[in-house]
């Protein structure tokens, strides 16, 4: 029988490969959508250790880089639109856009925090070229969270590490490498064991033993302890809608609205001796604090009726500058209706509270055209109130974070380094409904707690207001979408945790260590094309 010909030969072993093609794709598609389940509203946390393992794989196994790209893309495209779907809501109520409009921000969205994912397929297949290379590509993964926080405006929503929230044994891991040594563990173990089912070695073995050892002990070691919880706050779920949020308030439409938010305040908190903590909600309403007539006396009245301190979310403006440049701000009156500090929120919201790269995003103005077009401040602010004690009052430290805000680490971070000692956050998470956000914004919210070891008290306009401890469990909190006020138990905590006191040094190292291993790999190639060309035709057939 003659033999084939060379070409109908190298055609059939195209045609068999197609198959194996369309699997990677539909694999690492698959990683996608399993850390979708990890997450709110299923919490489904047994898959969060196995979600990458398909993922991995591709990055394992695959030897096409393009295809590794594309099936690290479509898990990327899976993930954030099965976790971020409310954007597409948010921006087709809120923003302006008419449902094609939204539907293509949504898709570019998506399209662009997936090129993270599409990265780290594509860059993870070289790391498996090198003998000792899948240990770094756990790092690899952590390397690009890390980015993914900070590049551009950055994005940080649902960073793979807070799928161990609910875990404190294994969550406080972040009180020494904030959430990416969370992430890390959620990576390493699924890593290590493929490595050593695929390319059986000592050092493969050695390292899935130090990561099994680093688990089994940060569980077993974990001994709960009761804290006091001595001080008193109160906060308040107001369950404005957000319409309202658009409406231009008027002394008489607006009247009823005011007295309703009064009694739900002053009733429900009673005088306080010693002086307690109230808390609002972010700008549940248009408050202009001391640019309208009735905000400021209206908010010191609550002050000095409840006798306790008041927090509030408002709007105000840059000083000495004209009304074009409105702040998302917070101030604290002490029980007198004193002012004693404000806060303008740092971080805003890319596409809802500003544009960024309006120079050559002109098509993105109407977003902000409704919600507003706001100016960042420049410093987090630490303020001093009373507590309760056995002998009366002490003093005590506290540091607001405004909604968005708290998903980053380094701001939760450096309000406690800067002294406070308990963390507040006030959010309107109305804009999202009842979709799956506002549980996700509340996971991350806790994982600040669990970082810093403080107490953070979470007060929202429809939920979901809450009482943190600083293991990241919730203490008490307020059912969604009613008007509502918590009575809250806490303590001030002092100290500093290790990642408090020296911030992303895990990250930075996953950074560097990440590099290394990718000029490794290139290196190697240069050196070696034909032993490289042979170990991906070897992970072809494995």
């Amino acid at each position: 029988m003659a033999p084939r010909p060379p070409k109908k030969q190298s055609q059939s072993a195209a045609a068999q490969l197609q198959p194996l093609a369309r699997l990677s794709l539909l694999g690492a598609a698959t990683s996608g959508l399993l850390l979708v389940l990890a997450f709110p509203k299923f919490n489904l946390l047994p898959l969060a250790s196995v979600a990458l393992l398909p993922l991995l794989l591709t990055t394992a196994k695959e030897p096409s880089a393009r295809r590794r790209f594309l099936g690290g893309f479509l898990a990327g495209v899976v993930f954030f639109a099965g976790t971020c779907y409310w954007i597409y809501n948010v921006q087709r109520d809120y923003g302006g856009l008419n449902v094609a409009e939204a539907a293509g921000v949504f898709f570019l969205f998506c399209s662009t925090l997936a090129l993270y994912f599409a990265m780290f397929s594509w860059l993870g297949g070289y790391l498996w070229n090198l003998s000792w290379g899948p240990a770094a590509v756990p790092l690899l993964w952590v390397a690009l969270e890390y980015a993914r926080t900070y590049l551009i405006t950055g994005f940080p929503w649902l960073l793979t590490g807070y799928a161990l929230t609910d875990y404190f044994p294994l969550a406080r891991l972040a009180r020494w490498t904030g959430v990416y040594g969370l992430s890390y563990l959620l990576l390493a173990l699924p890593a290590a064991c493929l490595w050593l089912l695929i390319r059986p070695s000592k050092l493969a073995t050695l390292h899935l033993l130090g990561v099994v050892g680093l688990v089994g002990g940060l569980s077993i070691t974990y001994q709960p302890k009761p804290m006091a919880e001595d001080q008193r706050a109160y906060l308040v779920q107001t369950n404005i809608p957000q319409d309202a949020a658009f409406e231009k308030w008027d002394t008489h439409t607006q009247a009823p609205l005011r007295n309703r938010l009064w009694d739900l305040t002053v009733k429900s908190v009673g005088r306080q001796e010693p002086p307690a903590l109230v808390i609002w909600p972010e700008v549940p309403a248009p408050f202009y604090f001391g640019n309208d007539t009735f905000t400021q006396p209206y908010a010191e009245g609550i002050a000095r009726q409840t006798h306790s301190y008041f927090y509030m979310g408002i709007v105000s403006y840059v000083e000495g500058v004209t009304q074009s440049s409105p702040t998302n701000s917070a101030v604290l009156l002490d029980p007198s209706g004193r002012l004693i500090s404000r806060y303008d929120k740092i971080h805003l919201v890319p596409f809802g509270e500003y544009v960024p790269l309006r120079r050559w995003l002109r098509f993105a103005d109407k977003l902000t055209a409704e919600a507003g077009d706001f100016v960042p401040g420049s410093r987090l602010v630490v303020s001093p109130i009373e507590g309760r004690s056995p002998a009366g009052t002490r003093p005590g430290t506290m540091s607001g974070l405004i909604c968005y805000e708290v998903i980053f680490p380094d701001l939760a971070r450096g309000a406690v380094q800067r002294g406070a000692q308990v963390l507040v956050n006030i959010s309107n998470d109305g804009w999202y409904g009842s979709s799956a956000a506002r549980n996700q914004h509340l996971l991350m919210a806790r994982m600040r707690a669990i970082e810093n070891a403080r107490y953070l008290l979470r007060a929202t306009n429809t939920g979901i207001t809450a009482v943190i401890r600083p293991d990241g469990q919730i203490a008490s909190q307020l059912p969604p979408d009613r008007p509502g006020v918590l009575r809250a138990q806490w303590s001030f905590q002092t100290g500093e945790t290790f990642y408090t006191r020296h911030g992303d040094w895990f990250a930075w190292i996953a950074c560097a260590a990440a590099l290394l291993a990718l000029g490794s790999a290139w290196s190697h190639t240069r050196r070696s094309p034909a032993r490289t060309k042979a170990r991906t035709k070897a992970r072809t057939k494995e």
